[in-house]
């Protein structure tokens, strides 16, 4: 995936048969996916209708999608690649447990703090030297973010909703239920929210540079 939007919506895609009207093309059941309802479903993104466009015609050119436009409707179906490779993300993130649910925290969060801030190469420039390495970042996130929110959003294995934060301890938990999150969701969360940290797509750290 070129970025965790790209993850994210795609994430999104493999469950379509939860949420999306089936149509029949060509004696192959496709989902009609629209992309408002995309964009209404991760608001936090700050997706428009034509951005959805670009990334399902980029996912349909690598094969991981089949896309076809139905009129105006924009119908997609996951392919065999593409089932491959939820295969391997899940034997990746889960090796004991292949075939199991993935871990993934890009499938357990779906909506995402999204106000851009400058890029990582000006933040460092300015002296936001925590992005320098997830270790630094993780450092940072812990003396300055206890028990406030880092990250909202959609846990997909629960449908609930879900908070980030962290605890005096250090440890990521659930601001909505006050549970720590397992060892290894956890260090999937650091790593993705270093990695949300790095596009400038936290704002968590965006309204801490606001305020300092």
């Amino acid at each position: 995936m070129e970025n965790t939007t790209e993850a994210i919506i795609f994430d999104y895609l493999i469950i379509a048969p939860t949420w999306a009207e089936p149509i029949i093309i060509n004696d192959a059941v496709y989902y009609w996916v629209a992309r408002q309802k995309i964009c209404d479903e991760h608001p936090l993104l700050d997706l428009k209708t034509d951005t959805v466009y670009r990334y399902l015609k980029k996912l349909n050119k690598k094969g991981l999608i089949a896309y076809i436009k139905q009129g105006k409707k924009d119908c997609i179906c996951v392919t065999k690649m593409g089932k491959k490779y939820i295969s391997k993300v899940m034997s990746e993130n889960n090796p004991n447990n292949l075939g199991k649910k993935s871990e993934s925290t890009r499938k357990k969060i779906r909506h995402i703090n999204i106000p851009s801030y400058p890029s990582t190469k000006d933040s460092l420039s300015k002296g936001v030297d925590f992005l320098k390495s997830k270790d630094t970042f993780i450092n940072h996130i812990r003396a300055n973010f206890k028990n406030k929110l880092i990250l909202e959003g959609m846990d997909t294995y629960n449908q609930k909703p879900i908070a980030i934060s962290v605890s005096h301890q250090g440890y990521l938990y659930n601001l909505r239920t006050g549970e720590n999150f397992p060892g290894v969701r956890a260090k999937e969360m650091w790593t993705n929210l270093y990695s949300l940290a790095l596009e400038g797509r936290l704002k968590s750290i965006d309204e801490e540079k606001k305020h300092a």
